[in-house]
């Protein structure tokens, strides 16, 4: 098996890795701006649609429930039909939601949108850490996995940027929205040609092999902190959905300010996702580095929500930057669960942590906006997140530094 993982040409290999990465990196940034489109446009749509806070939280809970629920089956199908095939057929579900999204007038066919954007997007980051890790060497497969991650960063700020100042323009965010639309379906022709299995799939897995396979995982004593550490991850992410809300209606800010603020933050994550992965690797260490960036991410996080109205964009701006460069702490999650766990088991590691993040900003989004609704402001909703936010590096405090443990 050890033979069979090695690169019998280093030199094709490694530029066919790099050619991967970089299709991966279009998809993912492509991916991660419609995931955040819903958040950024929080503004638009409660006044376009006239729904409530908790009504709007609910429209993003469509798309990460789904995506939630969806992780561990991601992991399981890549594992027996292979990565490849996996992205290229949920990415064409994704590329449905994207048009029907557009086109839509109303709350009801926006969640069903949500929801189908969700289903497809939700195999494709397991899965392509899967080919990341199958094609780079062990000394550099944090640092892919952190400059794909990175990527999302990308995505994420031409949303939360890119809407509010095309809607000032042009009084509608339609137009760009399928503009991005159709780049994801170009790259979906691309990932066609591009894309390719290294290791051999297993095949179809019965049902009882598969539920086998997630009971041993969930058993394994060894990934039970990193299970519970990355459900509380998911209040970094509720923070993100909110934010610009919380700036306008908390902090006093414009719209646009507002997006100004959330974007220096997302761009500020990209060089965070590889700042952080490439220290792990030059350490030769996961926990140290881990910990450290979790419970600096708690700081800043603490500044943000307690910062008074009347502070300068620049301040709220360059605080929010060290926010997100200290939470590219959860790309190293995903290096790790393949170095503590063996090879048929890792994808269902990668769907199991990402499913309890997930389900857990399913959870919290619609309670947070709930709760603003019910006490007419952000205090307990922001407790809530600052407390998981804080448990992250408690948790990981505990487990042993995976480094080289590859099974």
């Amino acid at each position: 098996m050890a033979e069979s993982r090695k690169m019998s040409d280093p030199d094709k290999a490694t530029g066919f890795a790099l050619i991967l990465l970089a299709t991966l990196c279009i998809t993912y940034i492509i991916e991660n701006f419609l995931r955040s489109a819903a958040g950024a446009l929080t503004p638009v749509l409660i006044d376009e649609l006239g729904i409530t806070h908790g009504a709007m939280g609910w429209l993003t809970t469509a798309f990460f429930l789904v995506y939630g629920v969806m992780q561990i089956p991601a992991g399981l199908l890549g594992d027996s039909y292979g990565p490849r095939k996996t992205i290229i057929w949920s990415t064409a579900v994704t590329v449905l939601g994207v048009f029907l999204f557009w086109i839509n007038r109303s709350y009801p066919v926006l969640f069903v949108a949500q929801f189908l954007v969700g289903v497809g997007s939700s195999t494709f980051y397991i899965n392509s850490v899967k080919l990341m890790l199958e094609w780079f060497p062990s000394s550099w497969k944090a640092t892919a996995v952190g400059v794909m991650s990175a990527s999302s960063g990308i995505g994420n700020t031409v949303a939360y940027m890119g809407f509010p100042l095309v809607y000032e323009r042009f009084g509608d965010w339609r137009g760009f929205y399928i503009a991005m639309g159709l780049i994801l379906l170009l790259n979906w022709v691309m990932n066609l040609f591009l894309l390719k299995d290294k290791n051999t799939p297993n095949g179809r897995l019965s049902l009882g092999d598969m539920i086998d396979s997630v009971v041993n995982v969930v058993k394994n004593p060894i990934m039970r902190p990193y299970i519970i550490a990355y459900a509380f991850r998911s209040t970094n992410f509720v923070l993100s959905i909110w934010i610009t809300q919380f700036l306008i209606e908390a902090k006093g800010f414009s719209y646009v300010e507002a997006g100004k603020i959330t974007s220096i933050g997302t761009l500020a994550a990209i060089p965070g996702c590889i700042l952080v992965a490439a220290i792990s690797d030059r350490m030769r260490k996961r926990k140290a580095p881990l910990i450290f960036f979790a419970f600096l991410t708690f700081l800043a996080n603490t500044l943000i929500l307690l910062l008074p109205p009347g502070t300068s964009v620049i301040l709220f701006s360059t605080i929010n930057a060290v926010m997100y460069i200290s939470v590219g702490y959860w790309v190293l999650f995903f290096s790790m669960v393949p170095e503590i766990l063996p090879q048929n088991e890792s994808g269902i590691g990668l769907g199991l942590i990402n499913a309890v993040c997930t389900l857990g900003i399913s959870f919290l989004s619609p309670i947070y906006g709930g709760l603003v609704d019910y006490t007419g402001n952000y205090t307990v909703s922001n407790l809530i997140l600052l407390l998981g936010t804080l448990m992250v590096p408690v948790i990981m405090l505990k487990i042993d530094d995976p480094y080289g443990w590859e099974k």
